[in-house]
């Protein structure tokens, strides 16, 4: 596991108000209250999460610029994140069965909201109903993040609803690009998924405990790298972009707008504004709809979701029909719904 500590990312803050500079080492002695030699290993740390350093022996350290971007680094990734409440520590492992499984375990230990866990590699992870989640390495970006909004048991949907709208807002700020949000927990780009979320949540008699929000998004990865049946039905950013993209600024645009979206929730009649919000940038709203169950399925047009995120479809013979979950097919492409 890789992490920032306190010092290494002081450090790098220091270094960062003016890139390009040489900082002399006497002056991160005294800022930082630790040796030389401290200064030393805090930059080899710093150059091994892919940071470029530059060090003039007797002299100093200069940051030479921001991490490749097919590095990922938690500490360049946590300082993008200084003024934001999510992000504080990022985990970073080489590879894991799930994001979701350790940090479910360090909530059950009490952990501080706003813990995130990173994987380079998922080799079990999960989507909706338990089923497997693809996570080729190499690329993507495989992250899960501990919540506790103060929601009832019933309304867990609601963080899925807020992590979509901060995925496609994130990716907005970032790059302009235009995601569209599909019921109950993807976000597509041209039609294609580019991203899934999962929250899972543990209930303490009338509230919610804590919620563990993973997301799998498809960053420096391309279409081909997946299984040549789902290779059709996938976006990713590197095949959009035409090249790599930094995960770390990914994740913290991301974190940077869930953190807001939380902030929402957690106000007065806030659940009725994030609903309001989803409602509007909802793909999946006002079109005709194939919702499937494990044995039987209902076709018809979707109309809205409820204050839970249940999905209301209502058939040709004019049922209304409510769903929690389900697997939901677009029976066309979407007109002018990838956007804010």
């Amino acid at each position: 596991m890789n992490r920032s500590t306190p010092h290494r990312l002081q450090m790098l803050g220091i270094l960062a108000e003016t890139p390009g500079d040489l900082i002399p080492s006497s002056l991160l002695v005294s800022r930082l209250g630790i040796t030389r030699q401290a200064i030393s290993k805090l930059a080899d740390g710093l150059r091994q999460e892919g940071i470029p350093l530059a060090s003039v022996p007797q002299k100093g350290y200069r940051l030479e610029g921001e991490p490749h971007a097919e590095d990922f680094s938690p500490s360049w990734t946590e300082w993008l994140l200084r003024d934001v409440p999510l992000g504080h520590p990022i985990l970073h492992f080489p590879v894991l069965d799930s994001t979701q499984v350790p940090l479910k375990e360090l909530a059950r230990q009490g952990a501080p909201e706003g813990v995130v866990v990173v994987a380079q590699r998922q080799e079990s992870g999960r989507g909706r109903r338990g089923r497997d989640w693809d996570s080729p390495p190499g690329g993507g970006l495989y992250f899960s993040v501990l919540l506790r909004p103060p929601l009832l048991p019933g309304q867990v949907q609601l963080v899925n609803f807020a992590a979509a709208l901060a995925v496609q807002e994130g990716l907005f700020r970032l790059f302009g690009l235009r995601a569209a949000i599909k019921w109950p927990n993807d976000v597509l780009l041209e039609g294609r998924k580019l991203c899934g979320i999962l929250s899972e949540a543990a209930v303490e008699a009338d509230r919610i405990h804590h919620v563990v929000t993973g997301m799998g998004l498809n960053v420096n990865l391309s279409a081909s790298q997946f299984p040549a049946e789902l290779g059709a039905r996938i976006a990713t950013l590197k095949d959009r972009l035409g090249g790599p993209t930094s995960r770390g600024a990914v994740l913290a645009a991301v974190l940077e707008s869930l953190a807001s979206q939380m902030v929402r929730l957690s106000s007065p009649e806030g659940d009725e504004a994030l609903l309001a919000s989803y409602r509007e940038r909802c793909s999946t709203l006002g079109m005709p709809v194939r919702v499937e169950l494990d044995c039987s399925f209902v076709e018809g047009t979707a109309l809205s979701v409820d204050r839970e995120g249940a999905l209301w479809v209502r058939d040709a013979l004019g049922k209304e029909h409510r769903f929690a979950a389900a697997d939901v097919h677009h029976l066309r492409p979407s007109k002018g719904s990838e956007g804010r």
